[in-house]
């Protein structure tokens, strides 16, 4: 396949990065270097997170600072002969809408509002579908803990329920690599392997307002799974080291941060918040000024119908293809403001499913942090790193990082994935993590070296962005109905 000029930039940015741009510059410290061990090959694990998704799409230049990748720099520096870290680059601008074909990365559009979302772009295409072995970084955006011992050929995971072709992407149609995540990445034989799955088992609850999926995986499945998976990975490896990392509390990203302060300003006095509970459609069953201890979170899929609130509409109704109206929804009526035409469930996280949500995490990690001990994996606490920056914000480098939208420097245009510094944060947990179990001594990523937003709005500012309805058609995607 023809390799395009997207394609090779982002390899030279990769190699630049691997080779120099995020090296610690610290003038002190212990020798880089890994006490003795071997380190020939470095595996990844994941989903979006992993794969170095980020502003709803996966693009080569993104995909240059995915975190697994950043640590493979640093390996190189530190003495490994890991060589090229090899991804399943696509490149700028990146994957297709699955509903307009178009490229769906967000990007800042226009200061009037601001307004974020795709440009309309032709898509890419896939730059490395040619290397005649299983990637190294096996993250596939939408994957949950189920998915790593799945041997289902990938052709049918692009089909309905799940709908995602990057499975076909990163895994691929070869039955030599094998068909599930781990068998590809024991075929690699590698001697250290980093583990970051169950964040889509609560994140696609989350994020669809508790809707689709209804609930999160169970806690009951959730732990027969991670334990039959690392399990089988440790056993597969015995000598590979494995570094798990933890999830952090969903809805602390600004996925569910940024929308609520801004309509809790424009609510005109004397009036609430009128919207439905879990597993609510008709008329609402809940109320908020969001001056309440736990007040319900609003899902940046509201964004477009924002500024609908007061008006008689039924944009949302018609937006997602409602045949008739539910009963008791009257469409005439003020727009959030009247009970018969209330926020709707899918655009809100009301106080029992944020209670269904940390639960979950909650059970997730004490699972993960058992699985991991009995089989000797080192753990990355980003739900305790994740929490820390929410509470104070974070500085390295010599910046100064908080968990707001976009202005706060982690994350990215969506809301959920890390910015391309945000990503260098996240592979510096994990090296920290790596040098306190296995004492190597592998110097951090300069976060200052790796490229901040292309526009950061202002710290400080009320961000409120507009983003069209349809643009969320990928993310949907990724945490679509299980």
């Amino acid at each position: 396949m023809k390799v395009t000029k997207y394609g090779i930039v982002a390899l030279a940015v990769a190699i630049a990065l691997l080779y120099g741009g995020c090296k610690n510059t610290a003038p002190s410290g212990p020798v880089a270097g890994l006490g003795g061990a071997t380190v020939g090959k470095y595996v990844s694990i994941g989903n979006s997170l992993t794969a170095g998704y980020q502003s709803n799409g996966l693009f080569a230049s993104g995909q240059a600072y995915s975190y697994p990748n950043l640590i493979a720099g640093q390996l190189l520096v530190a003495g490994s002969n890991v060589g090229t870290f090899q991804q399943p680059l696509y490149s700028d601008p990146g994957t297709p809408d699955p509903v307009t074909g178009k490229a769906s990365r967000y990007e800042l559009i226009s200061w009037a509002g601001p307004v974020i979302g795709p440009r309309g772009l032709n898509p890419g295409s896939p730059v490395n579908l040619t290397l005649p072995r299983p990637y190294d970084n096996l993250g596939v955006p939408g994957a949950v803990i189920f998915d790593f011992l799945d041997s289902t050929d990938v052709s049918l995971k692009a089909q309905p329920p799940r709908s995602n072709p990057l499975f076909a992407l990163i895994l691929r149609s070869q039955a030599a690599f094998g068909k599930s995540i781990f068998q590809q990445a024991v075929a690699l034989h590698p001697d250290l392997v980093t583990f970051w799955l169950g964040n889509n088992d609560v994140l696609g609850f989350a994020t669809s307002g508790g809707v689709s999926p209804s609930s999160p995986t169970s806690t009951a499945i959730f732990t027969g799974l991670y334990t039959q998976a690392l399990g089988t990975l440790h056993a597969a490896l015995p000598n590979a080291k494995i570094v798990v990392a933890n999830i952090p509390d969903v809805t602390a990203i600004p996925f569910f941060t940024t929308l609520g302060p801004k309509i809790k300003a424009e609510i005109p006095a004397g009036l609430v918040l009128q919207y439905q509970k879990h597993g609510t459609t008709g008329v609402a069953d809940g109320t908020t000024n969001f001056t309440e201890a736990n007040p319900p979170l609003i899902c940046l899929t509201g964004s477009p119908y924002a500024s609908l609130l007061g008006h008689p509409t039924g944009k949302w109704y018609r937006d997602h293809s409602y045949p008739a109206l539910p009963a008791g929804i009257d469409t005439n009526q003020a727009f959030g403001f009247d009970p018969r035409n209330p926020w709707p469930d899918a655009l809100v996280l009301d106080a029992s499913e944020q209670a269904t949500a940390s639960a979950s995490v909650q059970a997730f990690n004490s699972a993960i942090a058992s699985v991991a001990a009995a089989n000797h994996a080192a753990v990355v606490d980003i739900n305790g790193f994740f929490n820390r920056i929410k509470l104070s914000g974070y500085q390295t480098s010599g910046i100064s990082f908080t968990a707001d939208y976009v202005s706060g420097g982690i994350f990215s245009f969506d809301g959920v994935h890390p910015s391309d510094q945000g990503a260098g944060i996240i592979a510096n947990q994990y090296i920290l993590a790596m040098n306190a179990a296995f004492g190597w001594s592998i110097p951090l990523v300069n976060v200052a070296a790796l490229p901040a937003l292309t526009v950061p709005l202002s710290k400080g500012s009320n961000v409120y962005p507009v983003i069209p309805d349809g643009a969320f058609s990928e993310l949907n995607m990724l945490w679509g109905a299980r």
